[in-house]
């Protein structure tokens, strides 16, 4: 069957299902906040780049992953709500998906399903 005849991939999570941060996303999330603040004791993107891309090996995660630890350190959010945060920083549905799909498999979730 052709990759247009096939039908579209499942969502691992229903609308409802919340995100909320493990012990171990909390840690990782507070690590990246340290090292994006400390990037800014030098000048430039560089820096910033290379304090992400240290996170993300550190994490086995890529540099970009740290975005969505942050926006769920507050607290849990669901699907919807991390697609509507994500979109202002360009980020697409698919990108959303793959991240949360990282994140998930590295243990940096603690799953909270809505009832009713």
């Amino acid at each position: 069957m052709s990759t247009l005849d096939s039908p579209p991939e499942r969502l691992r999570w229903p609308r409802t299902h919340r995100f909320n941060l493990s012990t171990k996303g909390r840690e990782a999330e507070t690590e990246y906040r340290e090292r994006i603040a400390a990037s800014r004791d030098q000048s430039g993107r560089a820096s910033f780049d290379a304090a992400r891309t240290a996170w993300a090996t550190a994490w086995k995660l890529q540099s970009e992953d740290g975005l969505y630890l942050s926006e769920m350190v507050s607290g849990s959010a669901t699907l919807p709500q991390l697609l509507t945060a994500m979109s202002d920083s360009g980020q697409t549905r698919k990108d959303v998906l793959d991240a949360l799909g990282r994140l998930d498999d590295a243990g940096m979730f603690e799953h909270r399903q809505l009832i009713g």
